[in-house]
């Protein structure tokens, strides 16, 4: 679900820059700003970076007594921060300032995201909204030795209270196919074998057929 959630803020930030810009490409990423030994990712250069800092639970709702059936858990509320980095090194560092200048644009234009604004959300997400996080220059310093890089131009947004329960898998993912479902699929599957087996068989006989005459 995280993922859908976030692709849908790149997706619509994308859309908002391009407008913005008169652009054709696409000039916002999800991605890390380092590969996994260390390296600097060559496909964030001159784009707009996003990737998820931190995972946390809401503990203001984490006793609530709220149950979709009997005998499921309660759901579990989350928070995710999300960081965006302008990734545009010089002598463009100018243009990683204007366009951090456009991601605050855009959210504080649009804090909340729903199924009016946003039909690609996932289906356990009815709502999400985003607020300006505040990082120390402590913070920054952890974030920036944490990532192992040198800071670039960045804000940080906060995702409030993602709900995950039991049945968030099944709706994302799609129902299961009941045992009639199944049946049904293997007779149409036999059926397009029988058929494919006949006309190869009548190609067979006429080349031969072709090759006698």
């Amino acid at each position: 679900m995280i993922h859908q959630v976030v692709s849908a803020f790149v997706s619509q930030l994308n859309e908002f820059i391009r407008n913005e810009l008169g652009l054709a490409d696409d000039m916002v990423i999800a991605s890390n700003i380092m590969d996994i030994n260390g390296g600097a990712l060559m496909q964030i250069e001159n784009k707009v970076c996003v990737f998820v800092q931190n995972i946390e639970e809401e503990k203001l709702l984490k006793n609530t007594s709220f149950q979709a059936n009997a005998g499921m858990a309660p759901p579990m509320f989350i928070n995710i921060y999300v960081v965006i980095a302008a990734n545009f090194p010089e002598p463009n560092y100018k243009e990683a300032l204007r366009y951090i200048s456009m991601v605050i644009e855009f959210f504080q234009g649009k804090p909340l995201f729903d199924r009016s604004n946003s039909p690609e959300l996932p289906p356990s997400v009815d709502k999400v909204s985003l607020e300006f996080y505040n990082q120390s220059i402590q913070d920054l310093n952890n974030l920036w030795s944490l990532i192992g890089a040198k800071y670039i131009p960045s804000v940080v947004y906060k995702v409030k209270m993602l709900p995950f329960h039991q049945q968030m898998i099944k709706q994302d993912v799609g129902k299961i196919m009941s045992g009639e479902d199944l049946g049904a699929a293997r007779k149409k599957l036999l059926e397009n074998l029988a058929a494919l087996g006949l006309e190869e068989a009548l190609l067979r006989r006429k080349k031969d057929d072709d090759q006698r005459s």
